[in-house]
């Protein structure tokens, strides 16, 4: 199969609303997403509606350029209940994650399909994944925790992301 960047039609149910990763291919950093929303089916990007623009505030307050990382979901596109959608967007992920040297999951849904493990009991913990290996992988909560809580525990999880990247 042709690389994730090349593809625009979800080869299982042929849904064209696909959003495939960002970023350099040889960035260090990956950070996985959940899903797209309508603003990522719009531009065609990962992160970039309003949670992702929490995201990409919150890591350039702790000195991470996200222009500098590979940006993804585990789902190519809108959630369905194909478990094969699911299961291709984890193995594009899978992919993705060669060779990277930190990963960022965020949200429930990626924590516990990469890690089986409830979001809200390892956020900002370094955490093992039988698919995923780098030095540094970490769970993170949703952005858009924002909306409806404080950002503190956003920011304290970023923070401390952006420390151990600097350690591996």
């Amino acid at each position: 199969m042709s690389n994730w960047d090349d593809i625009y039609t979800c080869p299982i149910c042929k849904s064209d609303e696909c959003v495939p990763a960002v970023g350099s291919t040889k960035a260090k950093i990956l950070i996985v997403g959940e899903f797209p929303g309508k603003d990522e089916l719009k531009s065609g990007k990962p992160f970039s509606g309003a949670t992702g623009a929490v995201l990409r505030t919150e890591l350039g307050k702790v000195g991470l350029d996200v222009n500098r990382m590979r940006l993804c979901n585990l789902w190519y596109h809108i959630p369905n209940k194909k478990k094969e959608c699911l299961e291709f967007g984890m193995q594009q992920v899978i992919k993705e994650a060669k060779d990277k040297q930190a990963i960022l999951l965020v949200g429930s849904d990626v924590v516990k399909t990469f890690c089986d493990m409830s979001v809200s009991l390892v956020n900002g913990l370094q955490v093992t994944s039988p698919y995923l290996s780098a030095p540094l992988i970490m769970a993170c909560v949703q952005p858009a925790v924002v909306f409806s809580n404080s950002i503190g525990e956003l920011q304290w999880t970023l923070k401390k992301f952006s420390k151990l990247v600097e350690e591996v």
